[in-house]
This record gives C-alpha cells, sequence and structure tokens, in this order.
C-alpha cells in the first residue's frame, strides 16, 4: 500500500470531533433531566407543605363537622398550591376519630425528558395530623350477663375491673367530663323509653320492660323509631323468655340500662347489684350500647358525633357464643342472623368515628373469638377467667382511652 494511504489509515485527528458529536444528544438528555429533577423536588416539597397546610386547617377547628372540615382542609390547599405545570390537584382529605389525612396524586409535565420518551413524572404525598387530644369521653360497657358469667367467678370479676376502669377514668378527667353507661345483656336487655318508641302496652308517658331487638334492619341501625311497629322496640320471644328468664327476672337481678350518666358513683352502685341469668345476645347489646351513644331518641344524653372535645367508646364484653336468635331478611330470625348483625353493627360504629373494643371472656370458639376480632380490628383481647386477666385488660383499654382523651388532670 502507498505511503498516502497508509497515512489515511493511520489518521485518528477527527476520532474526537466525532465521538463529542455523538456524545452530545445524551449528555443533553442528561442534562435536562436533571432539570426536570430538580423540578420533581420542588414540586414535591410545595405540595407537601400545601397538604400539610391543608390537613392542619382541617384538624383545628372546634366544633366542625366532618364535611366543613373537608371544605377548609381543600380551600387551603387551593389557596396555597399555585403550579400551572401540574394541571389541576384535588386532594382527597380523610377525617377519622383522631386524625385527618390529606393525598394527592397527581404528575408534574417534563421539561426535557419528554425528548426520551418521558413525558411526566408521577407525583405521591401524604399528609397526616392528629387531631387535638379531646378532654372528654362517653364511655359505653356493654356487658355479657347471661348465665354462664356465674360460673369461676367471671362477672364479679369483670364487675371489679369495669368499676377500676371507671375510678380510673374519672380521675383522669375534670368533674363532669367522663360519661358512663352501662348495658347489661343476656336474652333480653332491660330498660326505659317513652312509650311511643315500644309495642308493648303501657299505662305511663315512659313504659318500662324488657326486649329483644327490633325488626331488620331497623336492629343495626340507630334511627328514632317511627309510627311503624317494625321501628319499635318490645319485641318478646315467649318461647325463650319465660319463667326464670322472663321479664320480671331482669328486674329482680338489676340487669337495667344506664343510659350515659356523670354519676359515676350511681354508675359503679348499678354495676355491684347486677347478677346473670338466660341466654347469650350479643347484637342486642352492641345495638343498645350504640344507641346510648348516639344523640338521637330514644336515648338522647349522647353527644353529636361533631363534637371534637368528646370521644366516643364502646367496651363489649362476652363469655359466650351467641345462642338467641335476631331478626334478619325478609323477616327471618336466627342466630346466624345475630352474628351477621354484629358485624354490621360494628362497622356501623366504627364509620361513626366510635372506638370500639371486643372483650371473648374465658373462651376461645372460633364462632365468638372470629366475630370479635373481626367486629373490632387490633383492639381485641381474649384473657382467660382467673389470675385477675380480665383486670389487665380492663387496665390496657383504660390506657388507650387515657391516651386520647386525658389533656388537662385535676
Amino acid at each position: 500500500m502507498s505511503k498516502p494511504s497508509e497515512c489515511f489509515f493511520r489518521s485518528t485527528r477527527g476520532n474526537t470531533s466525532m465521538l463529542l458529536a455523538l456524545s452530545i444528544v445524551p449528555l443533553g438528555l442528561a442534562a435536562g433531566a436533571a432539570i426536570d429533577y430538580v423540578r420533581l423536588n420542588e414540586a414535591k416539597t410545595e405540595l407537601q407543605s400545601a397538604l400539610d397546610g391543608a390537613a392542619l386547617a382541617a384538624a383545628l377547628p372546634k366544633d366542625a363537622s366532618n364535611g366543613a372540615r373537608i371544605a377548609l382542609g381543600k380551600d387551603f390547599f387551593a389557596a396555597n398550591f399555585h403550579r400551572t405545570d401540574m394541571g389541576t390537584v384535588d386532594p382527597q382529605i380523610l377525617i377519622t376519630a383522631t386524625a385527618v389525612r390529606a393525598t394527592a396524586d397527581t404528575s408534574l409535565a417534563t421539561s426535557f425528558m419528554h425528548l426520551a420518551g418521558i413525558h411526566a413524572m408521577g407525583i405521591q404525598e401524604t399528609a397526616e395530623v392528629a387531631r387535638p387530644g379531646s378532654s372528654k369521653a362517653e364511655v359505653v360497657l356493654v356487658l355479657d350477663y347471661s348465665g354462664s358469667m356465674n360460673k369461676k367467678g367471671k362477672y364479679q370479676a369483670m364487675r371489679d375491673a369495669a368499676s377500676e376502669m371507671i375510678d380510673s377514668l374519672g380521675s383522669a378527667l375534670k368533674p363532669g367530663d367522663l360519661k358512663i353507661g352501662l348495658v347489661p345483656f343476656s336474652a333480653m336487655v332491660f330498660t326505659s323509653m317513652s312509650k311511643s318508641y315500644v309495642v308493648q302496652p303501657s299505662a305511663d308517658a315512659t313504659w318500662t320492660g324488657s326486649t329483644q331487638d327490633r325488626k331488620y334492619p331497623y336492629n343495626i341501625t340507630v334511627d328514632t323509631p317511627t309510627s311503624d311497629n317494625a321501628t319499635k322496640w318490645g319485641q318478646f320471644d315467649a318461647n325463650e323468655n319465660k319463667g326464670g328468664s322472663g321479664c320480671a327476672a331482669y328486674a329482680n337481678k338489676k340487669l337495667k340500662i344506664v343510659p350515659l350518666t356523670t354519676d359515676l358513683d350511681g354508675a359503679k352502685s348499678a354495676l355491684e347489684a347486677m347478677a346473670p341469668l338466660g341466654n347469650t345476645n350479643i347484637p342486642l347489646g352492641a345495638e343498645f350500647g350504640w344507641n346510648l351513644l348516639d344523640p338521637q331518641a330514644p336515648y338522647t344524653e349522647g353527644v353529636p358525633y361533631s363534637e371534637i372535645d368528646t370521644r366516643k367508646y364502646l367496651v363489649l364484653l362476652t363469655d359466650g357464643v351467641q345462642t338467641s336468635s335476631e331478626w334478619g331478611k325478609n323477616d327471618s330470625r336466627s342466630v346466624s342472623n345475630g352474628q351477621k348483625n354484629l358485624l354490621s353493627l360494628c362497622g356501623g360504629m366504627r364509620a361513626k368515628g366510635i372506638t370500639v373494643f371486643t372483650i371473648a371472656y374465658d373462651i376461645t370458639d372460633p364462632a365468638v373469638t372470629t366475630l370479635l376480632s373481626t367486629c373490632a380490628p387490633g383492639r381485641y383481647y381474649e384473657p382467660e377467667a382467673g389470675d385477675d386477666e380480665i383486670g389487665a385488660v380492663f387496665d390496657a383499654i383504660t390506657s388507650q382511652i387515657k391516651s386520647q382523651v386525658v389533656r388537662l388532670t385535676r
């Protein structure tokens, strides 16, 4: 090969320029990507800041309804988030009994990365703010007083643990800031209410007597009875409730419902007098427990759910499987209806912001334990009789209530 040809093939003087030209595009994309990521971080910071403020705005008002809180949060967000490269961002605001959570799921349009086929980058941010601690509590104890509670000293241990809870909460809160309600249940409950709310006759304006659940679906709600008998209490299964388990027995055993009251000594005295009898109707106890906490008639001692200074709690204890029948769909009456009704009642209470605790006392039957653990996820207990396990459970529940409501002590 001639010398000029060798020089041509050996020459490398243009390689650097060629490589530089070839690298311009990826280098440019890398630089553009860096700019887009800087914009992404800025957008995340601005979005997070706006969500933080929105959650705070929704959490702080004292007496606002949940709907009003959500509106306040969204208004704050709209007034403080102004980026135009993200389109319209609509934050989702969730209100619970203890917190406000604001979330946004959106995207940022890219300036340079679209050259590589990436037209937007996703952004998901969340802000959660604890609602200010309340200083008042309404606590309803729904306690099984069926005949099996006579065994192993169970009802006495339950009674003592419940009384200690009342004392402990009463000492931690200012006078008048704690309301206690009691629902002793077995196959029926014994109570007083306006005679217009029951199907049984009454010579007085106020009816006092024993009742089972009202007709479905009213037995899974807290709707005030109307003129329709299906909405009323006073239903009575004569086959199940007779002789030693009849209406008179509930009065003799002092198993009368105590509506929410600030008379803590009176509530403890009522507990002290109660004694067990009869079968087990767990959802009936839950039904009346919810009605005590609800501000609608027949019991009106509960404050509205929107009162942020007051939190509502229900403690449900049983030591047995469901043995009583309840009303269900198509006018049916069965034990399985009762099991389904309990889950509906628990779900309804939790949806209203009521904190539900359940206790399977000295029983490990899955028919009960599965039901109660599903009723109160994360707040379910399974103590045995003896060794004051029930006392430890009530202490644990008391501590949880205190952590949420105790702001000022005496």
